[in-house]
């Protein structure tokens, strides 16, 4: 995935909008104590620090920013940073070359013109990201979860809902699991609140597997399938995390896409607001 300036910067200054690109009530349980992961920053085959970043990023180095990297890629650094790249998350940045800085340096004036075009045409992209919209009411359903139980919309009648779209390959939307036991799940626990994380375009397996081993470190909540896109396709028009906070009369009331931590505080707060 490539970020342009627009979102460099903001990642920089703020918190970077993470986003993938795709082609039963107890539904959580947090007893053991998360261990995050960290990111791990590669520039040019190095590991480097977030200061690092900030410093490229002031001299517009920066040409883009991958959130994780191929497996192709992953064994070719694998002896350097051996399992630490299993257990965290990896973001691998390009810089520009001189020649390209000096080329740039030339264009500034027309890049200033083209960068506000791309902070609006980001803008657009996000806003349009969603086939329902705030005030729609979601249309009935049925969701299996790994484990062969079957959630259907009707069951969620006086109940508030966090509806969160994810797959197993997207970073961003493991880094959000993470973090949503915390921000999400504790605050609300033994409440009339529900969340109902969906994989997107997965088989069981691939989704089993995963949430095994997020749940040997600490990310233990039940997870729904749509192996074939069919539930997905009625909400998006791209990427992933995508979450809807739908209240007790099952109106769509919040959306969010992709992951920082300011996405994640605000949705927090949302709930706050409607569950009681």
């Amino acid at each position: 995935m490539i970020f342009n300036n627009y979102i460099v910067q903001k990642y920089i200054s703020v918190s970077v909008l993470f986003l993938c690109f795709a082609s039963s009530f107890n539904a959580y349980a947090q007893d053991k104590k998360e261990v995050k992961p960290k990111m791990i920053f590669i520039v040019n085959g190095q590991e480097v620090t977030e200061e690092y970043l900030t410093v490229l990023q002031k001299e517009n180095k920066i040409k883009a920013m991958h959130n994780g990297v191929s497996k192709k890629e992953k064994k070719a650094i694998a002896k350097r940073f051996k399992e630490r790249l299993d257990n965290n998350f990896v973001m691998k940045i390009e810089v520009f070359s001189d020649e390209e800085m000096l080329a740039n340096k030339k264009k500034q004036p027309v890049k200033s013109k083209s960068k506000s075009k791309e902070a609006k045409v980001v803008k657009k992209e996000t806003v349009a990201a969603s086939k329902i919209k705030v005030g729609d009411t979601i249309t009935a359903f049925a969701l299996e979860d790994i484990n062969g139980n079957v959630l259907k919309s009707t069951d969620l009648k006086g109940k508030v809902v966090l509806l969160n779209f994810w797959a197993t390959w997207c970073v961003p939307c493991l880094r959000e699991f993470y973090e949503i036991p915390e921000a999400i799940l504790s605050p609300n626990k033994d409440k009339n609140f529900v969340f109902i994380p969906v994989s997107v375009g997965e088989k069981r397996s691939t989704v089993v597997k995963k949430m095994t081993e997020l749940k040997g470190r600490g990310v233990d909540f039940n997870v729904y399938l749509d192996p074939k896109n069919e539930f997905y396709s009625g909400y998006k028009k791209q990427g992933i995390p995508l979450n809807y906070i739908i209240d007790k009369n099952g109106v769509v009331v919040y959306i969010s896409m992709g992951y920082n931590k300011d996405n994640l505080n605000k949705l927090a707060a949302k709930l706050t607001e409607l569950v009681d």
